[in-house]
């Protein structure tokens, strides 16, 4: 496999650029833009937007001047006028949170929610779908709530108005579930009506639960070892128009990687490399031009020649599980791996990988590799 490497750097030394990524075309004008967050500038954490066809940087948005812990990206046109809105979920360092929906269109923030509860880590998590049946994507909001004995909530909100159409929270009475840790939405019943998919990692076992939002009942509900639901990703990597979700569990052992399709488990993808954080990034892209898509894995704190935490990338067959491609990092400290994303770019018929590689633990810029697959 043929591979062409292109880069993009940060703005500053430990500047944590690229912490999270996405594609999505932003200022219609119907190429995906690039879009890069970073956690830890001198003006706090930033988004980043870059041509797609140039690669040239065509704005920057500030979305924060306090201490950023986490940020999520996501692509999707929210007010259905043909261009796209940026999702943003930041959770910041005293554990409040918020998510935006930002339009770089109009250059504002459409709608905003904010912390519920205090140390509830609001936005840790992070899922667009239509799970009402109104044809406008909604929002699925975690708060895990990772101190003070918290149990985890979910928040959906209508994608229109913001309102809250369900919450969700644990009915398990212990404050170590993680409830709401990862989400995500998929069409399980084929309805046409997205279910609400919400990751519960803690002890003594990990659980995924699977709910309807249109009435608030639990669908269905799976069951693993403690850390079982660490990360959520739902796509079809088969080839058969069928979503597959795939889970996965962080385990001492090493973490592996569960793909589900109607709740049945195809296969598993196996790590013994322990603490690597392997299978905590994911996504999924047809990077080879078969018409189906490969799952795309980062192990963000592989070692690689004695130099720890430089990170590795696989890519996996998706119908078989068969490890098709690995790389790593070359730096130590990097993080090679530590975001993915997926997509067309520039018209570029295969899927473009970028794989973030923050380097705030070197003390350099980060940089985010643009991987064409030729």
């Amino acid at each position: 496999m043929s591979i062409t490497f292109h880069s993009l750097f940060g703005y500053e030394k430990q500047d944590a650029f690229g912490y999270a990524s996405a594609l999505g075309d932003v200022n219609g004008d119907g190429e995906n833009e690039i879009i890069i967050a970073s956690t830890n500038t001198r003006k706090g954490g930033i988004i980043s937007i870059y041509s797609s066809s140039s690669e040239k940087l065509l704005k920057t948005i500030v979305i924060s001047r306090k201490k950023v812990n986490t940020i999520r990206l996501i692509t999707r046109d929210m007010n259905q006028d043909g261009v796209d809105e940026i999702i943003i979920a930041i959770t910041y360092q005293d554990l409040s949170g918020e998510v935006k929906v930002f339009s770089v269109k109009k250059n504002k923030t459409l709608i905003r929610f904010k912390s519920v509860r205090k140390y509830d880590a609001f936005g840790f998590s992070v899922a667009v779908g239509d799970v009402d049946g109104d044809g406008i994507p909604d929002l699925v909001i975690g708060a895990p709530q990772p101190i003070k004995d918290g149990r985890g909530k979910v928040y959906v909100y209508n994608g229109k108005d913001g309102a809250l159409i369900r919450e969700f929270s644990s009915k398990i009475p212990r404050g170590s579930s993680d409830y709401g840790t990862s989400v995500a939405t998929l069409d399980v019943n084929g309805d046409g009506l997205e279910e609400v998919i919400i990751g519960a990692p803690g002890v003594p076992k990990g659980e995924v639960y699977i709910y309807s939002a249109q009435y608030g009942w639990l669908v269905h509900k799976l069951t693993g070892e403690t850390g079982f639901g660490i990360a959520i990703h739902v796509d079809d990597i088969n080839g058969d128009h069928i979503d597959e979700l795939i889970i996965t569990t962080k385990r001492l052992e090493g973490n592996y990687v569960s793909i589900y399709q109607h709740y049945n488990q195809l296969y598993v993808i196996e790590n013994d490399d322990v603490d690597i954080g392997f299978g905590e990034t994911i996504t999924t892209g047809d990077i080879n031009g078969d018409g189906k898509k490969e799952l795309i894995l980062g192990a963000f704190d592989s070692h690689y020649r004695r130099k720890k935490y430089t990170g590795q990338v696989t890519i996996y067959d998706g119908v078989t599980g068969k490890l098709l491609h690995r790389w790593y990092g070359k730096e130590e400290k990097s993080q090679f791996g530590f975001s993915l994303c997926s997509g067309k770019l520039n018209g570029h018929f295969k899927d473009v990988l970028l794989v973030g590689t923050p380097r705030e633990m070197i003390r350099k810029k980060g940089v985010v590799y643009l991987v064409y697959f030729d």
